[in-house]
């Protein structure tokens, strides 16, 4: 496994807590989700790569592409003895780039990456418009219009994991692991690391929202959403594990 890196810049997270109800269906059998109060947390996380590529040879980063890449997760419980640590479960991945969808298949077990018909993510003014649309992909479709806003304001249910805006921020930006399901109990498992700071990241609120997949899902609830400008990424082990 080679070791990968990435400056991602301009990282949108938006985050709901969904009755695990909703969503249920998605989630294999061998997996407990870390519930909160009835709800899950479930995060879309979308931005641009810089130059992800081999860590070793980033010097040559210039060779290497910039994509843009959208994840969407659910996190799994630390109280399993397997997932001791941070761990997310993936749900979906898709990339703008056909040729990054395409190796990540071939040369990675952790991403089942789709490349929709169009894929934006970009400020226009002070908004930050973010669409995916599919055409004939499997990936799932999001269109979404956040702007940024003066004052953190945390929705009545995340405060059930925390009232504070850095342990809430650490609670879903901090993974150790990534996890994504392969079948038959068998799942690919990959040690991540992100670097980044803290008080760079700023709070959004949506201005419009539209996916046709989640719109069930996510309909009633409250957007919990941030900015974080630049991330360095990490990529490190990749295993297959058997639950």
């Amino acid at each position: 496994m080679i070791k990968l890196k990435s400056e991602i810049s301009h990282a949108v997270y938006l985050n709901w807590l969904i009755p695990v109800s909703k969503i249920q269906q998605f989630v294999p059998p061998e997996i407990e989700l870390d519930i909160i109060d009835g709800c899950a947390l479930f995060s879309v996380l979308t931005y641009r790569h810089g130059h992800f590529g081999p860590a070793r040879l980033y010097h040559f980063k210039s060779l290497y592409r910039s994509p843009l890449q959208c994840n969407w997760r659910l996190y799994i419980t630390q109280a399993e003895r397997q997932f001791n640590e941070p761990t997310v479960l993936f749900l979906s991945n898709t990339m703008s780039s056909q040729v990054y969808a395409i190796g990540s298949r071939i040369f990675s077990g952790m991403m089942y990456t789709h490349h929709p018909l169009i894929f934006e993510h970009e400020y226009i003014g002070r908004q930050t418009q973010t669409k995916i649309i599919p055409g004939s992909s499997n990936s799932p479709d999001l269109e979404v219009v956040c702007h940024p806003c003066e004052h953190w304001d945390i929705p009545d249910k995340f405060r059930n994991i925390s009232s504070s805006v850095s342990q809430l921020l650490n609670k879903i930006i901090i993974q150790d692991h990534a996890l994504t399901p392969l079948g038959n109990g068998y799942f690919r498992m990959a040690d991540i690391a992100l670097e980044f700071n803290t008080r760079e990241i700023r709070p959004l609120k949506i201005k419009s929202f539209k996916s046709k997949i989640l719109y069930d899902i996510v309909q009633d609830e409250v957007c919990f959403a941030f900015e974080i400008p630049s991330v360095t990424f990490f990529m490190h082990h990749e295993k297959t594990i058997k639950l």
